[in-house]
């Protein structure tokens, strides 16, 4: 009689952790579904925003596909060094912008935004000037530069599927800075202005 009592208690002690163990599992489940962690957030995929005209350093260059990033951030070093030359602030992060495209490369400028005109003129192959404005769908892309070709096909996809009538023009803003982060770890806001 006394084993069975005592058996009968570890059975009730035995379910009793049993359920409170399932109890805290499923109290941790939905802690999870309530707060999704910061890298399963996903951010909108064609999203249209006004984008704001700002004065803004241009630096004019090309560059092959196969050099492309290399050069790229070699012209946002010559454009930094310019700003600097030329006393000028920077107000807010670099651009990109588009301006031909072939099988061997592209030619683009590279953009910084500056808070007010130079008290000189500025050097060679540099101009200062405002960025593009008006309408825009937005796209967001992370990763390194040379891994971009799928996103931009996606883009083209979604905008032909959409019937959105955008030029043929991208403009990228580089959330993350382009000369000091690592390559996995680039973040661009991808603008192609719709067509007035």
């Amino acid at each position: 009689m006394v084993a069975r009592s005592i058996f009968n208690s570890m059975i009730t002690r035995f379910l009793a952790a049993l359920l409170l163990a399932f109890a805290l599992s499923a109290a941790a489940q939905a802690q999870e579904t309530k707060t999704p962690k910061p890298s399963a957030i996903e951010e909108p995929f064609g999203e249209e925003v006004t984008m704001p005209e700002r004065k803004a350093l241009f630096r004019h260059s090309k560059t092959s596909w196969q050099d492309a990033w290399i050069n790229l951030v070699a012209t946002f070093k010559t454009a930094r060094a310019e700003a600097e030359r030329l006393k000028l602030k920077v107000s807010g992060p670099s651009l990109v912008m588009y301006r031909s495209t072939s099988d061997e490369g592209f030619e683009f400028d590279a953009v910084l935004p500056i808070e007010a005109d130079p008290a000189s003129p500025p050097g060679e192959d540099f101009t200062v000037g405002l960025t593009r404005t008006g309408n825009a769908i937005k796209f967001v892309y992370r990763g390194p530069f040379d891994a971009m070709d799928s996103t931009y096909e996606n883009i083209s996809n979604y905008i032909d599927s959409k019937r959105i009538e955008a030029e043929d023009l991208s403009i990228e803003e580089y959330v993350t800075d382009p000369v000091t982060t690592k390559p996995e770890e680039i973040v661009i806001n991808i603008y192609m202005p719709l067509k007035k």
